[in-house]
């Protein structure tokens, strides 16, 4: 009975997908696992740290709540999808990839649990890719590269309303106490950096007229031989992906301004819940900057969609702005109670998409 070649190349699937060697796989099934775990545990321990910091008995506020406006609530974080969904299409259509309504929904709702299940928020874009490569067959590039432009313009979006937030309320910064200059930071690092990313995003922009001049093309010249080789590889896809739509600004913009409406009803979305509490001491403009703030807080890939990390973050915004201390602590921990539902959704969207499921199995090989 002969050996196996150990030097053969791994099977392929009936798609003609690599399917890595079991020992492989069992490998990334322990690290997600244990991605999982960690990320959870660090979660948990932030929120109990929140309510326990605030003296926050969480079921008591619920059940004093105004449950016709906490039902606004979730219902509004699920208009947020939808128009997230809405955003994807019309990336999509511009390279006239045209999807069900309902594919773009339930591919979007996956992407929402594993946004909940992995740190890092990556494994639902790895779905999308797998499984829109089947749907778009010819177009595979084309269609992976509207996901990562749809990051791109949520991302621009978040510090374009970061940057305006953080501008109109200097003065509210700085009339915060000593104990809050931790907080006082990180609003000023969030503006600066958001500043940055708005600032990046031009750049490339107009990089073909900047790479003109000598000593700029000297220095990508150093940047490639310097940087490690995926660094560039993902710089030139960011910058790949936008030069596909620079002849559709139009669809751009759309597509941006439907971002700058996801970050506004999150907002509305935090004073929604703040109303059902009982909160009164809160104005909308504090709403709209501690979202961002939070969210920007959130964004960095340690707990699952940012909860927990969202949360103290928010908690100490909030009290810094002299809300009762109770209903600092209940109002953000109440949204990722939403957000949490709105994941269980799409994990039963997931259960009962076997199709995604198989995407999902082959999508680590079919990164971009």
């Amino acid at each position: 009975m002969n050996s196996p070649d150990k030097s053969s190349p791994c099977p392929k699937s009936p798609v003609g997908v690599a399917i890595p060697p079991a020992r492989s796989r069992l490998r990334q099934a322990v690290g997600a696992g244990l991605r999982m775990l960690l990320g959870f545990g660090l979660a948990f321990l932030l929120l109990r740290y929140t309510l326990h910091a605030n003296r926050t008995e969480l079921s008591l506020v619920l059940r004093q709540a105004s449950k016709p406006l906490l039902l606004a609530a979730l219902v509004l974080y699920g208009v947020v999808i939808l128009i997230t969904v809405c955003r994807w299409g019309v990336l999509l259509r511009v390279q006239g990839i045209h999807l069900p309504a309902w594919e773009l929904v339930r591919l979007t709702m996956i992407g929402v649990f594993f946004n909940m299940a992995i740190p890092g928020a990556v494994g639902g874009d790895l779905v999308k890719m797998g499984y829109i490569a089947r749907l778009a067959p010819g177009r595979r590039t084309e269609a992976v590269l509207t996901i990562m432009l749809d990051r791109i313009i949520g991302l621009l979006a978040l510090f374009f309303v970061a940057t305006v937030m953080v501008l109109l309320s200097l003065s509210l910064l700085a009339e915060m106490g000593r104990d809050d200059r931790a907080l006082q930071m990180a609003a000023y690092l969030v503006g600066v950096g958001s500043m940055g990313g708005i600032t990046a995003v031009v750049l490339v922009e107009f990089r073909a007229v900047l790479v003109r001049h000598g000593w700029i093309a000297r220095l990508l010249g150093l940047g490639r031989r310097v940087l490690p080789e995926t660094v560039v590889h993902v710089v030139e896809r960011l910058a790949a992906a936008l030069d596909l739509y620079r002849r559709k600004r139009g669809s751009v913009l759309a597509a941006f301004a439907l971002a700058l409406s996801v970050h506004s009803l999150l907002a509305i979305d935090f004073y929604c819940i703040g109303v059902a509490l009982g909160e009164k001491r809160l104005t909308l403009g504090n709403y709209f900057l501690t979202t961002q703030v939070a969210n920007a807080a959130g964004a960095i890939p340690i707990t699952p969609s940012g909860v927990g990390t969202r949360d103290a973050v928010a908690a100490r915004f909030f009290r810094a702005m002299h809300a009762d201390p109770e209903l600092a602590g209940a109002i953000p921990v109440t949204l990722s109670l939403i957000i949490v539902f709105w994941s269980l959704v799409g994990a039963g969207v997931f259960v009962f998409s076997r199709g995604a499921r198989r995407a999902w199995s082959q999508g680590l090989d079919e990164r971009p």
